[in-house]
Formats: C-alpha cells, structure tokens, sequence
C-alpha cells in the first residue's frame, strides 16, 4: 500500500521509516531542494535525521502534486508554522483524504490547534486524525519500543489508521478526545522550556518535580475550558510526551530551556541550528489564548515575558515563589 509523508523533518523521517518496516510504500515530499538531492543520491537525511540509511522502500519528490496522486493515505509531518501555507497548496485534494497529522503545535496567530487549521483549509475534518505521545524520532527510527495514540472525532478512522501503523515496535492506542490529545502535544512542549530553564540553573530534582505537577495542572486548566476530557492528560499525550520532553535528552524544546538559562537570546538560539523549536512558536500562541479564555496559566506567562519580553530568568523565578497561597487542586 502506498502512503504519502508531507515534511521530511526528524519526525517525518523517522515515520516513513517505520512504515517502511511496515510493508508500505511512502512517498516523502521534501521542502529544501539541496536536501531531496541529498536524499536521492545518498539516502541518508543529513539534515534532520542523520547516521540512518533510508529504506529503497521510500521515495521522494519535491512536488505536492506528487502526494495526493501518490494515496489517499496522507500524512503531515511539517512545522506548526508552516502547515496552513502548504495545506492551502492543494487543499481541495485533500477533501477525500485519510490525513493523519503528526504535527505538534498551536497557530501563533489564530490559536487553532493543527486539526483545526486542516478543517478550516480543507472545509471538514471527518478525515482528520492526529498522532500523538511520547516518540522522539531517533529512538524511533531505532525501532525502540515506543507507544502513541491517534484522535479522531471519526472512530473509525483512528481505529484504521491504528490498524495501519501499529507493530511490535510501536503500539497504537486510539481516542475519540481530539482536543486533549493536541492540546497534551502542543503544550509539553511549552513546558519543557521551562523544565529546560531549571535544569540549566541547576535548581535540583525537588524542583523538577514540582515543575511538572504544576505544568499538568495548567495543561489540565486549559483542557478544561476547551472542553478536553481529564483523562486524556494523564495518558500517553499528556502526562507521558509531557515527561519525554521535560528531561528526555534528545528534547529540543528542553535543550532551548537550558540555552535561554546560560543567558543566550531566543533569536540567537533559534538561529543557531536547523530544526524547529516547536515550543517557542506554541508559548506565544498559548499565552495570547489564556489571556484570551481568561485562564490562570503561571508557567505560560513567565515562559512568555522571558522568551517574547527578555524579562530576567531569576526574577520569573521570584514572581512564580511569591504567587498568593492557593489550595492544591486549584
């Protein structure tokens, strides 16, 4: 069977991989002309995802007409930022579509999660499934056990795309809670900034910790008010990316942290390597969205004033210890 990858990040890489494994046939749609040619004639993404040959089994192109002739089996794999600007290039051939999203994010500008932004390019989301948990694409690409979960309003659809994707390697669970799984997804990556920032100051484990059970509880205050169900939070998109990238070594969203804790600017930061930091675009987004629904969200708001603001780390610090007392499940 064939299926169409759009994005040859990390993250696209490392999944075409995997369906390759699978018995699939995917076709890769690449953005950077010099990387296709190096991926033709080397078979190595040197960009992104290095230090792995590339199955025969994967093909590439850098013609968006070429994915949806490839399947109706469409996967997208871009950055946040960039996803409505290629969708709207052939959005009306996606209407027939099965699309899983495996983008993690919130649209800077409108707040839509990545689904919403697919509906409202393509003008349904019957179709529309996303892919969501703890997954790092190298461990992945390594065929390390790893588990994930696919959303869809549609049952059915989440259940074929399981059916699908799912092997000894990665297990495939399903939900019908599409808002909890995205959100889950686009906001550990905020708060891994942060778990990022304490490990780079060195403010030890008790801290840490701490962190991460108030980050849960603003991602779960967010949730709430978007009409999320509490359980999706504590399941693989939730709790589970939320730990992943908060202290997994391969999180860029928590190398960025350490980076921003050494005095460097987000500017300087971002500018320094080649992959998208998807937490630094969803704190922007996420911050406007709370002030927005009028929800309580600390973390996002410091992350914001240092990243968006150059408000001094150790006084974000002093802010967050002199907040007023509050019972626990507040």
């Amino acid at each position: 069977m064939k299926i169409a990858v759009i994005g040859a990040g990390a993250w696209g890489t490392a999944f075409s991989m995997h369906l390759a494994k699978k018995g699939l046939k995917p076709l890769v749609w690449v953005y950077e002309k010099e990387l296709y040619d190096i991926l033709k004639k080397e078979r190595v993404n040197t960009y992104y995802l290095p230090s792995f040959i590339l199955p025969e089994e994967i093909q590439f192109t850098t013609n968006l007409e070429d994915v949806y002739s490839w399947s109706d089996n469409i996967v997208i794999a871009t950055p946040s930022f960039a996803l409505r600007t290629i969708i709207a290039q052939f959005s009306q051939n996606l209407v027939n579509k099965h699309v899983l999203i495996l983008t993690k994010g919130l649209e800077v500008k409108s707040h839509l999660r990545m689904s919403e932004v697919v509906k409202e390019v393509v003008g349904n989301d019957f179709n529309i499934a996303v892919l969501s948990g703890p997954s790092f694409a190298k461990e992945v690409a390594e065929r390390l056990f790893t588990l994930v979960v696919v959303a869809s309003k549609n049952k059915e659809l989440a259940s074929y795309f399981q059916k699908l994707i799912h092997d000894e390697d990665l297990r495939v669970y399903t939900s019908e809670d599409i808002i909890g799984v995205e959100l889950g997804g686009a906001m550990k990556n905020v708060m891994a900034i942060g778990a990022g920032i304490i490990q780079g100051m060195h403010l030890g484990t008790n801290t840490q910790a701490a962190f991460v059970t108030r980050a849960l509880a603003e991602i779960k205050r967010l949730g709430k008010v978007l009409g999320a169900q509490e359980v999706t939070f504590m399941g693989l998109s939730g709790i589970g990316d939320l730990i992943l990238t908060s202290y997994g070594g391969l999180s860029r969203n928590r190398w960025f942290g350490m980076e921003l804790a050494k005095g460097r600017k987000p500017d300087e930061i971002l500018n320094s390597q080649n992959v998208a930091v998807e937490g630094y675009y969803t704190t922007r987004a996420a911050f406007a969205f709370s002030q927005h629904l009028n929800v309580e969200m600390p973390i996002t708001k410091e992350l914001y004033k240092i990243i968006y603001e150059g408000k001094d780390i150790g006084s974000s610090l002093k802010d967050i210890k002199k907040r007023s007392l509050k019972e626990e499940r507040e």
